[in-house]
């Protein structure tokens, strides 16, 4: 009996070791079931930041950059003018952009920017107070609009975004209605390679004659209808001329104007081309400017055809804004822009509304003996600040555009435009905003 007793003891403590050690096991179990979830939001989380990381390149940050602090000051551009520091933007990392297109670009443009900063290599979210402008005298004293030639170093301010490479940043800033500059456009280079064969052109274009603006010397005031409204305007006169000309009439004299160092005071043409429906043969030929949504063409519904304005040494065509959006493209030659923000009308002493010059200044006659317009407005090459003092208040900023360049301008945004020599341009515009309106309204411009 003692021996069945004691098995029946040791029975029992084994089992009870046995029911121990199972209940040690359970909560091991328990333990690792509610480990398994967390784990899994691990990996899933660690999982999608891999892909966030692989989709975004190294060269733009998921994150834009900080905003600089409200109580630092951004450092002046090394060579610009102590008067324009006030509106200078803040400098950011070295321009890092070794790629063959934009060493070709720069030799083409041939003047350095007066800042040191080429603005190749913007952030993704368009700084403050961009784009820095400086005083007017400032661009007219370093390099007078009469002169085509570029001097050692220009007061650029435009950010240059390359298609290849920076085209969301190119999306960012037009969604912000600022201006900016594309280049590297596959498209556009196969049309500048055609267009300047020698002969590419006059084929193309064949013997038609089309509407060229004439002028007697190298400025080209825009004026419409053929009598001015309103008082003060009885002796106004056309400013320029209209006459049928080929391209290859146009071509020669701008060629032999290049070539002899013209004179501002002879006589200028301007030749046009104008595409008014994507049918045309404009459009076959620059196909980014057909009527659907790309960089180039925002509104599709609201674009309005191609303009093609062929250019000669030292023409200019007198500051003024336009109603609309416009991308304007270069395709031969080079072409200088003077550009002022819309909240700068009050000092351009702009042609009122009624003028058949309206929204231009300039000298309303070009210089027509046999016109004495009351209305008259400041010429930029030649401004005589006693008779036009707000003037010399004016910001404004330049750049040099090469061919192939795309030139982004938001509605109601001020340009003066100075061809460098023989150059063939083309723009078209779609639909408008109305981010500046409230400027040129104070100025008396719908």
């Amino acid at each position: 009996m003692k021996t069945r007793t004691s098995n029946r003891s040791n029975f029992h403590s084994e089992f009870r070791q046995q029911k121990k050690k199972g209940f040690s096991v359970f909560e091991c179990c328990l333990g690792v079931l509610t480990l398994i979830p967390l784990v899994l939001l691990i990996v899933a989380l660690t999982h999608t930041g891999g892909n966030r990381t692989a989709e975004q390149p190294a060269d733009k940050p998921i994150h834009p950059p900080p905003p600089r602090p409200k109580n630092s000051n951004p450092t002046p551009p090394g060579n610009a003018p102590k008067s324009a520091q006030e509106n200078a933007i803040p400098l950011y990392s070295a321009d890092i952009n070794g790629t063959e297109a934009w060493d070709r670009k720069k030799k083409l443009i041939g003047s350095e920017p007066m800042s040191g900063r080429w603005l190749n290599n913007c952030p993704a979210v368009p700084p403050p107070n961009y784009p820095e402008q400086f005083p007017i005298m400032d661009l007219i004293d370093n390099w007078n609009p009469d002169q085509a030639e570029a001097p050692a170093k220009h007061y650029h301010a435009l950010c240059r975004f390359d298609y290849a490479t920076d085209l969301e940043k190119a999306f960012a800033y037009r969604e912000a209605e600022l201006p900016f500059i594309v280049y590297n456009t596959p498209e556009a280079e196969d049309v500048v390679q055609k267009w300047n064969q020698p002969d590419y052109l006059e084929k193309f274009l064949g013997t038609e004659r089309y509407r060229t603006e004439v002028s007697h010397n190298n400025h080209f005031m825009y004026f419409s209808g053929s009598s001015p409204r309103g008082k003060g305007n009885k002796a106004w006169r056309p400013p320029t001329s209209i006459e049928k000309m080929s391209f290859k009439k146009f071509k020669d004299t701008a060629v032999k104007c290049d070539m002899q160092n013209c004179s501002e005071d002879e006589q200028h043409f301007y030749f046009r081309v104008t595409a008014a429906s994507s049918n045309h043969f404009i459009f076959k030929e620059l196909p980014f400017f057909m009527p659907k949504k790309s960089i180039f063409i925002k509104d599709p519904k609201g674009q309005r055809g191609i303009h093609c304005r062929f250019g000669m040494r030292e023409v200019i065509a007198e500051n003024h804004y336009d109603g609309s959006r416009n991308v304007i493209g270069l395709f031969g030659g080079r072409r200088r822009y003077i550009l002022s923000h819309p909240k700068e009308c009050a000092n351009m002493y702009l042609l009122p509304m009624g003028h058949p010059s309206g929204r231009h200044s300039g000298d309303a006659c070009n210089y027509n003996p046999d016109c004495k317009d009351s209305a008259n407005s400041v010429d930029y090459s030649k401004p005589d600040l006693e008779k036009f003092p707000k003037f010399r208040n004016l910001l404004a900023n330049e750049v040099i555009l090469t061919a192939g360049d795309f030139l982004y301008l938001p509605t109601h945004w001020f340009h003066y435009i100075i061809s460098m020599g023989l150059n063939y341009q083309c723009n078209t515009r779609s639909g408008r905003s109305n981010e500046y309106s409230k400027f040129v309204k104070k100025c008396g411009f719908k």
